[in-house]
């Protein structure tokens, strides 16, 4: 399909809409600013999505992902491949430059803990909201900013929505959700569900400073490391593990100290029972090594082989009994 742009309300000429600049200049990124303003360059003028996507430089998904940003943005309209202007309410005064993160003088004292609302799907946000809430509040607009920065990539409306929830509806302080989000970052998982159960997690937790904030970051990393110990005991597949999975791991690891070793002699005996991993019966096994002191492959070995010797005796002793009794001693059906 080939898409051509009729200026129509910009007229003939290489104009830049005052909207554009008033409504959209802080929360378009490069790549949308790069399209927009190459339709404007190039009115009346058919392009392909690959023409585009080479024109600027971008993977044709990106630029067709440009051309449905000022869509969704309710800029462009389009039908049957043409795009056309739509006409913009009148636009606010241009407003003075952000300013650099603000620099608090004392810390505000903790929140405590509330029940937030329930769970549900983050809706779109309102355009002309979300551009107030950063033109009246300097930490909104600094968190939008460092979660671009951090993230790597122009902000999804999911993406904007959970960020203004976080601060808005739960009650994280700035600083302590661009914590959450290098977290998010580190471990590989940005996507808008996962850090919307972790922002949620922090806010029912009463994570709301800093400190708190780097209490948890080390709980969370005590744990994917004792996790990766189990993994790497068992031979699993990289994954994610529940969460349930998780605080094993780390009674495992870290309240019963059990070592590489013990952990891959408690999953080969979980595997011989159950035939595959078993997180519930692992923690059994390991539970009862626990309570009987046995700390090293060492002394599980001993423990095995006496209990083994232990049969061996039980079992010698009742054949010998078998063999003192006399035939009239048996039953008569047995004579």
């Amino acid at each position: 399909m080939e898409y051509r742009l009729d200026v129509g309300l910009w007229n003939q000429v290489f104009a830049v809409p005052a909207a554009l600049v008033d409504r959209h200049l802080k929360l378009a990124g490069k790549e949308q600013l790069q399209a927009i303003l190459w339709l404007l360059r190039h009115p009346d003028q058919s392009f392909t999505p690959a023409e585009l996507a080479e024109a600027l430089g971008m993977p044709e998904d990106a630029a067709l992902d440009c051309l449905d940003y000022w869509e969704d943005r309710g800029l462009l309209a389009s039908a049957m491949g043409e795009l056309r202007p739509v006409p913009q309410p009148e636009a606010p005064p241009p407003s003075r430059p952000a300013a650099p993160a603000p620099v608090r003088e004392e810390a505000p004292p903790p929140k405590e803990a509330k029940p937030l609302p329930p769970k549900k799907r983050m809706p779109r946000p309102d355009t002309g909201h979300l551009a107030a809430r950063m033109e009246e509040s300097e930490e909104v607009r600094f968190l939008m900013q460092e979660a671009e920065a951090t993230l790597g990539k122009t902000l999804s409306p999911a993406m904007t929505a959970l960020l203004l929830a976080a601060t808005d509806d739960y009650g994280l302080p700035v600083e302590v959700t661009v914590m959450l989000l290098h977290y998010a970052k580190e471990v590989g998982k940005t996507g808008t569900s996962y850090i919307d159960s972790v922002a949620r997690d922090w806010a029912e937790s009463g994570v709301f400073t800093v400190d708190a904030a780097e209490a948890k970051l080390q709980d969370l990393s005590q744990r994917r490391l004792a996790w990766s110990k189990v993994s790497a005991s068992a031979g699993l597949p990289k994954r994610s593990p529940s969460k349930k999975e998780e605080e094993l791991a780390s009674r495992w690891v870290y309240q019963w100290g059990f070592s590489q070793e013990m952990l891959s002699a408690a999953y080969e005996s979980c595997v011989d029972h159950t035939g595959k991993f078993s997180a519930g019966y692992m923690d059994k096994v390991l539970a009862g090594w626990q309570s009987r002191g046995l700390r090293n492959v060492q002394e599980l070995e001993a423990e095995r082989r006496e209990a083994k010797e232990k049969h061996t005796r039980e079992k010698s002793y009742d054949i010998d009994e078998l063999e003192e009794m006399s035939v009239f001693d048996l039953p008569e059906e047995l004579r």
